[in-house]
């Protein structure tokens, strides 16, 4: 790689870190990463500064909310008392995240998970979306395909979704009402009426997280159906995370975060799954042309991307059963490394449409929490038929 591409792109990374560093947002975004990727994936040395940040953020708990700020924000949203709307509410959070917690209690006697935003939080990340502005420069210089205003543009619409519980409610009753009949996927059911943009009320869901599963083989399939599958449906979930899925008792695997949501063009599920199946089948010229119709890549670099991801997976790209771990994906690292100046090139020749930023996310969260779970399975062929028959 050219020595100016990659002062570029060191460039682009250190703009990066520095905003993470110092804006309230971008702490909450180093914490969720530290969430979903283990410090010892990354490169050493290049990246013992983003480790080190990574490290230092999973040994950061979030604070939980006082009783009386969960109840001041209760009572606010709704307009009376809490208990004037639940029968019990327990005040000792569930689960604590940089960006809000979850408390159990009961409506209509039935138990009920309460969803509560950290107070504050909303306001103090759209003000410092403006600092992404900061990013389009030097995003431009170090992919000069891309549009980095209209994916900033991208990121800071989704971001302002994931800030809104009432619309998370309402995708969360879209993907219940899809899935309320399903044979091993469910989701839990809103309580719309009293759902707000800093409060979601849904029914409680028993079950152990998907790392705890007794079978992870098939609970790791049954989340890539879910993540994958969605796309036929008309969405993409874009956040997985091993906190957020859990395996009930009578087996099936329960999904339980919807803010990171987002709709789906069907002409680029349907390119997606094109050029899947000429991935599979080693058909460099096929690929090629749906890379070129869905604007990745020149139609010449076909057999380039298939030779580059064949050596960086190794048997995680079948045919077969293969084991996806820390282990496994240690090992694809290393072989990207062995390919770094290959990656690059395409990386700099290629782009990424606004509208692929969070199907793309999903994919690496998908992938990434199987891989902190441990499961083996034909990846390439689940990957295909969710692609293909959705859910």
């Amino acid at each position: 790689m050219p020595s100016d591409a990659a002062r570029r792109i060191d460039a682009l990374l250190g703009v990066c870190l520095r905003l993470a560093r110092t804006a309230p947002s971008g702490r909450i975004v180093i914490a969720q990463l530290a969430r979903t990727i283990e410090p010892e994936w990354i490169s050493r040395p290049w990246g013992d500064e983003l480790a080190g940040e990574l490290e230092a953020a999973r040994a950061r708990e979030p604070e939980p909310l006082k009783a009386r700020a969960v109840e001041r924000a209760l009572r606010e949203a709704w307009g009376v008392k809490p208990t004037e709307e639940l029968d019990e509410l327990d005040l000792e959070p569930a689960a604590v995240t940089p960006t809000a917690q979850v408390h159990r209690g009961v409506l209509d006697d039935e138990p009920v998970a309460v969803k509560v935003l950290r107070p504050g939080i909303a306001p103090t990340v759209r003000q410092d979306l403006v600092l992404l502005d900061g990013l389009v420069a030097p995003l431009g210089a170090a992919f000069p395909a891309l549009d980095p205003s209209a994916l900033i543009g991208e990121v800071r619409e989704r971001i302002e979704d994931e800030l809104d519980l009432e619309h998370e409610a309402h995708h969360l009753r879209r993907f219940h009402r899809a899935l309320r009949s399903h044979p091993f996927l469910t989701v839990p059911a809103p309580v719309t009426r009293l759902a707000r943009d800093n409060v979601l009320v849904s029914t409680w869901v028993e079950g152990v997280p998907i790392r705890s599963a007794a079978d992870p083989d098939a609970a790791a399939a049954r989340l890539l159906a879910f993540v994958i599958g969605a796309a036929r449906f008309g969405v993409i979930h874009a956040d997985p995370d091993p906190d957020d899925v859990l395996v009930q008792p009578d087996g099936r695997l329960a999904i339980l975060d919807f803010g990171a949501v987002r709709t789906v063009v069907p002409e680029r599920v349907a390119g997606t799954h094109a050029a899947l199946e000429a991935f599979a089948a080693g058909d460099a010229a096929g690929l090629g042309a749906v890379l070129k119709e869905l604007g990745v890549l020149p139609e010449s670099e076909g057999a380039a991307v298939i030779e580059l991801a064949r050596n960086a997976l190794g048997d995680l790209a079948g045919p077969g059963p293969a084991r996806l771990d820390t282990t496994a994906m240690i090992a694809a690292r290393d072989r990207v490394l062995d390919h770094l100046d290959e990656l690059l090139r395409l990386a700099l020749a290629g782009s990424l449409a606004p509208e692929d930023l969070w199907p793309t996310r999903a994919i690496a969260q998908l992938f990434a929490t199987i891989a902190r779970v441990g499961a083996s399975n034909d990846w390439l062929s689940l990957t295909r038929a969710a692609l293909r028959d959705g859910w």
